[in-house]
């Protein structure tokens, strides 16, 4: 069994089963995955600890807009003529 800690806290562990294969266990005890290799399995507990950031183009690409409208008058506005 391997444990896994970042900054002196817990957060996770791998066990290796006998036919080679590696069990991955977050820091609450959830299970991740199983992966064939110890390096996989580390790779993955960094993953699943901390995700990919997006790009910010992407976000602001995926957002939806609002619709523009033209300026209007309030409703209670009186008009002149």
């Amino acid at each position: 069994m391997y444990a896994a800690t970042i900054s002196d806290e817990f957060a996770g562990f791998i066990t290796i089963a006998d036919t080679g294969l590696h069990t991955l266990q977050g820091p609450q005890g959830q299970s991740i995955g199983d992966y064939g290799t110890l390096d996989e399995a580390q790779e993955a507990l960094s993953e699943a600890l901390f995700p990919v950031e997006h790009d910010q183009t992407d976000v602001a690409a995926a957002r939806p807009r609002r619709r523009r409208t033209g300026r209007r008058a309030p409703a209670n506005a009186r008009t002149a003529g």
